[in-house]
């Protein structure tokens, strides 16, 4: 790159490190994952910091911790690197056809899943990613998803297909006992939002707690919960046998926004079906319908136990 540029354009290279690092959880494994030298990630990282005028990572070696700049950089950078790839999906030399794409989040069960890939596969050619809820929503926000079930999201995007709310307790295994007084055993994953009301109240009763058990993908953590290791702060539709919930000497849990939400621009009547569909799949079907926000297109008809939004269709 040009020295006088060398300021106002960022490698892609130097966010893909960055993206790889958290996800993977080291420098090695995110080296190994990219197919380059440890020392060359690290270098990756620095110049990253360089240009962006702050450190990414905590001090310390190895540290993976993103900083409040960090953070703030990680957001930009899925986002980037899904238009990215998303370019290269369908206007580079191997191109294909899009295709409509399902965002469903990672902790959702074999079974339903299960259930969700066969039926909402019948009637249309549809593909499906499974991630985190931070990730999904990122992908939604540029286009790379068309239709997301998204839960406990700190900004929801405004084209809700339906929303409700559904409860959120303390699991654990009935092996483990919580005695007065001692510390809770947290399992947990850094940085997404169930962790971060799960610290949050803790530290606001007082209560002290250390990090038993933490992993990026839930059914670890799940795994952590059912051998007794620690407690974890979720939905309660993720209940497994094996597990029960805790009903008291922890703090209470707010109940957690979830929704099927819709990428800015789709032909909403063109997937009727598939969006009907996905309504009576997710939508618990023990809460209570909330009132509509204002009169449902008629393609779009829920059923009453969803609360919905009037949508701006795509031309």
């Amino acid at each position: 790159m040009h020295r006088r540029y060398a300021r106002k354009n960022i490698p892609i290279e130097l966010l893909r490190a960055l993206v790889t690092i958290v996800d993977t959880g080291s420098y090695t494994k995110a080296a190994d994952a990219l197919d380059l030298t440890q020392s060359a990630i690290s270098s990756q990282i620095a110049r990253l910091g360089g240009l962006l005028g702050g450190s990414i990572f905590a001090k310390g070696q190895g540290n993976t911790t993103p900083t409040n700049r960090g953070l703030l950089v990680l957001q930009y950078a899925r986002r980037m690197l899904a238009m990215n790839d998303e370019l290269l999906t369908f206007a580079g030399p191997n191109s294909a056809p899009r295709q409509f794409v399902i965002g469903l989040p990672s902790w959702l069960g074999r079974e339903r899943l299960i259930e969700i890939f066969e039926r909402c596969s019948a009637g249309e050619q549809v593909s499906f990613r499974c991630d985190r809820v931070e990730r999904l929503l990122g992908d939604l926000n540029v286009g790379s998803i068309d239709i997301a079930y998204l839960c406990n999201t700190i900004d929801s995007p405004c084209i809700a297909v339906a929303q409700w709310s559904e409860p959120t307790v303390w699991m654990k295994s009935p092996k483990l006992v919580l005695r007065p007084g001692t510390p809770i055993p947290l399992v947990s994953w850094p940085g997404t939002t169930g962790d971060r009301v799960a610290v949050e109240l803790l530290q606001k009763s007082a209560m002290d707690f250390f990090v038993a058990f933490s992993a990026p993908e839930f059914s670890a953590r799940l795994a952590a919960v059912a051998a007794g290791l620690g407690v974890l702060a979720t939905q309660a539709r993720c209940i497994i046998p094996g597990i029960e919930i805790v009903r008291d000497g922890l703090p209470a849990l707010p109940a957690n926004k979830a929704g099927i939400y819709a990428r800015d621009g789709l032909n909403l009547d063109r997937h009727g079906p598939l969006l009907r569909t996905l309504t009576d799949l997710l939508v618990p079907r023990a809460l209570s319908a909330s009132a509509p926000a204002a009169a449902a297109d008629k393609a779009l008809a829920p059923p009453p136990r969803a609360r919905t939004h009037e949508l701006h269709r795509a031309g």
